[in-house]
């Protein structure tokens, strides 16, 4: 087994890194003037999505696999979201005004969401349809700019 020592150094080595994860995150936020607010609003709610989902797929009994490979990395990778934007907007200040609209969808999704897996523990019906909303938003920006900027939506063009 381990020696107390060694189990020691490497708690110690991991609340280290840990720590200086969390400090390079904060920075990062500070410095794209994201309100925290937004983005303790956006981690809380994720981490009940994350648990309520985590709830559906034991009480279902589906793949637990599955719900880490596609709903805790698809969770993870929609966090970028409004970073990207963020960072897009430090060097375009207009784009500033989008940065609070996305960290408000992807709130707004994943309230949607954790209603929707609440909703199915509830009824014992795990088919029950979830709105997406950045698709959503996304397919109708892109009906308005084909609609209005003459654009074509061919591949190839």
């Amino acid at each position: 087994m381990f020696g107390s020592n060694e189990v020691d150094e490497r708690a110690n080595i991991i609340l280290f890194l840990g720590s200086g994860l969390l400090t390079i995150f904060w920075q990062i936020i500070t410095y794209l003037g994201i309100p925290t607010p937004e983005v303790y609003a956006l981690l809380a709610i994720f981490t009940f999505s994350g648990f309520a989902g985590l709830l559906k797929t034991i009480i279902f009994k589906e793949s637990l696999k599955g719900f880490i490979c596609f709903d805790i990395v698809s969770k993870g990778l929609s966090l970028f979201i409004p970073f990207i934007v963020a960072f897009a907007a430090k060097s375009i200040p207009p784009l500033s005004f989008f940065v609070d609209y996305c960290f408000s969808f992807l709130i707004l999704g994943e309230i949607f969401t954790f209603l929707i897996y609440i909703q199915c523990i509830k009824t014992r019906n795990k088919d029950i349809n979830h709105i997406d909303i950045y698709n959503l938003g996304l397919s109708n920006l892109k009906a308005f700019i084909i609609k209005y900027l003459k654009v074509n939506d061919k591949k190839g063009d």
